[in-house]
């Protein structure tokens, strides 16, 4: 721990960072990093017992730690390049209405104009990079082998063997179980359950190209092309020269979801695959079944949220006629969906169990103000409630986060972020003097001099090491003579600081 501060510090100083910290973001991935190191130490040659069971506990708390300054750094780098966009006087015209455009075009276009729209599509990546690890399904070449082999069985065996099997499928195609309302054999059924489970944890986790990619090798292609409908259809003849060079995409994808949600309606097939096409379509409903975790309802919400304006965004003007859609009217979801990132974490903190005890974490609560951009309400709050027992932790990370929202540009309370960093500063005199300027340095010039000669004062040192630590305050640009004068006022003898 006391590594990692001295780590932070120098990143505060901007010597880690070159010296240029004029961007939050940048600071912010290299605390993701210095975390991240943490969390594989603590997780590599995990003991057994007690300290087993710590050692876990602090793995899990640097990785939490690890993705937080993740998402600040994705967040406050898109909101930085906004406003820079923003201040160009020759920004392209929009492509809202303009109905010779392909809908990848609109769609690209959408996410310009509409930064929230991307802000959430950035928070949706980021639930997928940090979603837990699982064990995908093995590879197997031979669609259906056991079931076929069973047939092949049942046209030479004699009548008592053909009896065991009269309930399998007697053809091999997707369609021949729900058209023959038959079954597959029982080693068939449990691998394609494995792979159903595998293909949504892919989606989940963004791999759409693995999913497919898996569906394909394992002799399966039909699946692969029903999760490809969601690409957008592209044009050459509708897009620059060097866009693309062919026509790509579904030019009915609003059908190709109405069709994936009725695959997820449908309570005949797997929960697996009702989940995978339900995050395909947009849907919650049957996702929130198979969800385990903080992580993956709240992914399952914002997936929803993303669908749903990216819908609402492309309605309207289009070079073709899409195809009617109005036989899926009874597949309409059951649940009332967010319409925002907060009504999301609303939705999800109002769960029982685990994942509303794990929505109350510190780290969790801290997300929710990145994600939902009300951090400067959150530092407010988090100011008032300091007290000598709030995490030290907590201190260090609210500390720099807000140095790193402040350097990327967007406003923040400045009493709320001095109180923290005064509260920072005053775990750092105990065991980091050497320390504390760097962080005096980034409050007010009207606070640093007090905070400094009020640090100064409790010291009980050395002249030599008092000496050290005014020309640390001198070097970060604090004006050692006010602090001087401060101190002294304050009971500190002149010898030992003008000496100095």
């Amino acid at each position: 721990m006391t590594e990692l501060v001295a780590e932070f510090a120098l990143v505060v100083e901007g010597r880690e960072l070159g010296g240029d910290v004029s961007r939050g973001a940048s600071a912010a991935r290299v605390y993701k990093q210095l975390t991240k190191q943490r969390s594989d130490n603590a997780t590599s040659g995990v003991l057994f017992g007690a300290e087993g069971a710590q050692q876990r506990h602090d793995g899990k708390w640097w990785q939490s730690e690890s993705d937080t300054w993740d998402l600040l750094a994705r967040l406050y780098e898109q909101r930085q390049q906004r406003r820079d966009v923003a201040m160009d006087d020759n920004m392209d015209a929009s492509t809202d209405d303009d109905a010779t455009l392909s809908d990848f075009v609109r769609a690209q276009d959408l996410l310009e104009r509409d930064g929230q729209l991307a802000e959430y599509v950035e928070v949706r990546r980021w639930l997928e990079d940090t979603a837990r690890e699982f064990q995908p399904v093995e590879t197997r070449k031979g669609y259906l082998f056991y079931t076929r082999r069973s047939i092949r069985t049942q046209d030479t065996a004699d009548s008592n063997a053909m009896s065991d099997n009269t309930q399998l499928v007697t053809d091999i195609d997707p369609d021949a179980s729900s058209r023959q309302r038959r079954d597959i054999a029982i080693e068939d059924h449990e691998y394609t359950t494995s792979l159903l489970r595998t293909l949504f944890e892919y989606v989940r986790r963004g791999r759409m190209s693995d999913a497919m990619a898996l569906c394909v090798e394992s002799d399966e292609p039909w699946r692969a092309a029903s999760m490809k409908g969601g690409l957008f259809w592209r044009d050459p003849q509708l897009e620059d020269a060097e866009s693309t060079d062919r026509v790509g995409g579904n030019i009915n994808r609003n059908l190709w979801k109405h069709a994936c949600a009725a695959l997820a309606h449908d309570t005949g097939n797997d929960s697996y695959e009702r989940a995978l096409y339900a995050a395909l379509s947009g849907r919650v409903d049957e996702v929130l079944t198979v969800c385990v975790t903080w992580n993956d309802f709240v992914w399952a919400h914002v997936n929803a949220v993303i669908e749903m304006r990216m819908d609402h965004g492309l309605r309207g003007a289009c070079v073709y006629e899409q195809a009617p859609a109005t036989s899926f009217a009874h597949v309409q979801s059951r649940r009332t969906c967010a319409t925002d990132m907060a009504q999301v974490f609303d939705i999800v903190e109002s769960l029982d169990g685990c994942v509303q005890n794990e929505a109350r974490d510190p780290l969790r609560r801290l997300q929710r103000a990145l994600a939902t951009n009300a951090f400067a309400e959150y530092v407010e709050e988090f100011a008032q409630a300091l007290s000598p027992e709030t995490d030290v932790r907590m201190v260090r990370v609210v500390a720099h986060a807000s140095l790193c929202v402040r350097q990327s540009g967007a406003e923040l309370p400045e009493p709320a972020v001095s109180a923290v960093l005064e509260a920072y500063v005053d775990r750092l005199a105990r065991d980091h003097d050497e320390l504390v300027a760097a962080y005096v340095a980034q409050m007010p010039t009207e606070r640093q001099t007090h905070v400094y000669a009020q640090f100064v004062q409790m010291l009980n040192v050395s002249r030599d090491h008092r000496m050290q630590l005014l020309q640390r305050a001198e070097r970060h640009g604090l004006d050692t003579h006010a602090v001087c004068r401060a101190a002294t006022l304050a009971g500190v003898q002149p010898d030992d600081l003008l000496d100095s």
